[in-house]
């Protein structure tokens, strides 16, 4: 389902944050990422999300070649992140303040 492959993210093309990371999440899979602060747990979410550039490696989701995507478009595989430190709707179950993240400014009102 998901697959990362050597995955390389350098901040301001100078700062490396991740040094080939990969790893494979089948369907159905639950993953949870452990590290300490800095570790790159939060720049791998973003490389998903599309909201960081990948400099090198790549990222395969359900088959399609995903690395240069845009966002918006990821989203609309259901591709999204819900930062921490937000503002959660308690009314709400996980999913559905998850799903929230996932609306786009091209969705109509």
């Amino acid at each position: 389902m998901l697959n990362v492959a050597d995955l390389r993210v350098s901040y301001a093309g100078e700062v490396p944050a991740l040094h080939g990371v990969s790893l494979t999440v089948g369907e159905g899979e639950a993953v949870a990422l452990v590290g300490a602060n800095g570790a790159g747990k939060t720049t791998l979410l973003k490389a998903l999300a599309g909201l960081v550039e990948v400099a090198d490696g790549g990222i395969t989701f359900r088959g399609r070649t995903i690395t240069r995507l845009p966002a918006d478009e990821r989203v609309g595989l259901g591709i999204a992140l819900v930062p921490e430190g937000r503002r959660l709707f308690g009314r709400l179950r996980v999913r559905e303040n998850l799903t929230l993240g996932t609306y786009t400014n091209k969705d109509p009102a």
